[in-house]
């Protein structure tokens, strides 16, 4: 774990903006909760869209679930390294629709 300073420009619920060191761009803060409930309703839309799998539409909500699934598990990865207990898992992988792709 690394300390350091992080300019903190809204600490609204679930939609905090900070600056991280050495960055121009602000950020944007997802809790770890909704990172996976945006991830859960991703999956939600790949589901739905998967007896159409050759479709742009299905690549973009593939491309969208992949991204919030590859930070959530940096964010899973995160926590359990430094021994914090989390109480959901992902359950379905948008790896699974690896292959009609």
């Amino acid at each position: 774990m690394n300390k350091s300073t992080v300019e903190i420009y809204s600490d609204a619920d679930n939609n905090g903006v900070v600056r991280m060191p050495k960055r121009n761009y602000l950020g944007s803060v997802i809790q770890g909760d909704a990172l996976f409930l945006l991830h859960g309703d991703a999956m939600d839309l790949l589901e739905e869209l998967k007896h159409n799998p050759g479709s742009y539409v299905f690549y973009k909500a593939y491309s969208v679930a992949k991204s919030l699934e590859d930070r959530l598990n940096h964010y899973i990865d995160v926590c359990s390294q430094s021994d914090i207990r989390l109480d959901f898992r992902i359950e379905c992988s948008v790896y699974d629709y690896d292959e009609p792709i």
